[in-house]
């Protein structure tokens, strides 16, 4: 080998080194995973501060006037938040609450309040995430928009979502959603999201329909319905995808998922109380992109999610749009001293 191809060679591998170096800086390999795909920060913890606006979309409408719309963008509660999360091991909370001023309807006031609050366990082969949103001040419109109700009604859900991850070893979850983990290389992998939830919608007694609106030609024994609570759980398989850009820290990761399943919906109307007992679909797409450093990490997420349960003439639809940008700073390990007991 001549000597300029020996220095050739040499800057060559230098250079890869170096960029390997950069690549990893702050990491170190994954202990059950594929360290050539997935690597851990050496700081794993860490605090994030996120600021958002959202959009929602509730409708109760009838079967007997049609089939329901999700495609409309007329977002009738919306709200711009605010919130905190922290990361201590693998455990994640976050912590957010709208803003005073929210608009709905077209008008600036400050009566839609919202409250959520989530913590996950995420695992290599599985993630849990139990959450609770309460939001108080809700509109909800006909599928036309030809009624909408007064700003009074209360929605609060709670609900435990356990997600498997299939190709653990390659594609990191933690990495798409919470930025806990850098994927090296780009991977890909099916996910199955089991969701127990329970929701309850109402209001101070009244009716959620205006009155020319609620008709029996229209919802039946539905006519004056007071409240809609459903105990119920949702399946839903979908796919996620970490996408990685040579040594950069730059990133984009999509999830979709979709699903079906059992709802049981209690409701008081002027007939009495009734359960009906259906099925809800549902469908959720999110996109986080940004920078994944070892100090410093930052995304943009963009959420999509849709829902539909039929009771049967009524119907309920929810189509939510949520845009947030979220900033966070890795803390080094919190480590404990041990004391020993001596005998005296």
């Amino acid at each position: 080998m001549s000597t300029r191809n020996a220095l050739l060679a040499i800057m060559l591998v230098g250079h890869y080194s170096i960029a390997v170096a950069q690549a990893i800086e702050g990491t170190k390999p994954a202990k059950n995973a594929d360290s050539t795909y997935i690597r851990t920060f050496i700081k794993s913890n860490d605090v994030r501060i996120f600021y958002g606006g959202q959009g929602n979309r509730l409708v109760l409408g009838s079967l007997r006037d049609g089939s329901p719309d999700l495609t409309k963008s007329t977002y009738n509660n919306t709200n711009d938040f605010i919130g905190v999360g922290i990361t201590y091991k693998w455990l994640d909370g976050d912590l957010s609450f709208s803003l005073p001023g929210t608009t709905y309807l077209n008008e600036e006031r400050s009566s839609l309040e919202q409250f959520k609050l989530s913590v996950s366990h995420t695992r290599r082969k599985a993630a849990y995430r139990a959450y609770l949103a309460d939001s108080k001040g809700m509109v909800v419109s006909g599928n036309n928009d030809e009624y909408q109700s007064a700003p009074s009604l209360h929605e609060f859900r709670i609900g435990l979502q356990a997600t498997i991850i299939f190709n653990e070893q390659k594609y990191s979850y933690r990495a798409a959603l919470y930025q806990n983990e850098k994927q090296m290389t780009t991977a890909g992998s099916f996910l199955l999201r089991v969701e127990p939830f329970y929701r309850d919608l109402g209001g101070s007694g009244e009716s959620i329909v205006p009155e020319p609106y609620d008709e029996p030609p229209r919802f039946g024994e539905q006519v004056g319905l007071k409240y809609v609570r459903a105990p119920g759980f949702i399946v839903m398989p979908g796919y996620g995808v970490n996408f990685v850009f040579g040594n950069s820290k730059l990133f984009i990761s999509p999830i979709v998922l979709a699903g079906v399943g059992p709802a049981f919906n209690n409701y008081k109307s002027d007939k009495g109380n009734v359960t009906h007992v259906n099925m809800e679909y549902n469908a959720y797409f999110l996109l986080n992109a940004g920078y994944n450093g070892s100090l410093f990490y930052s995304r943009i997420q963009f959420v999509y999610a849709a829902g539909y349960s039929p009771i049967q003439p009524a119907y309920l639809t929810s189509t939510n749009l949520m845009i947030s940008l979220l900033v966070g700073y890795r803390l080094k390990d919190i480590k404990i001293a041990k004391h020993g007991t001596g005998e005296n």
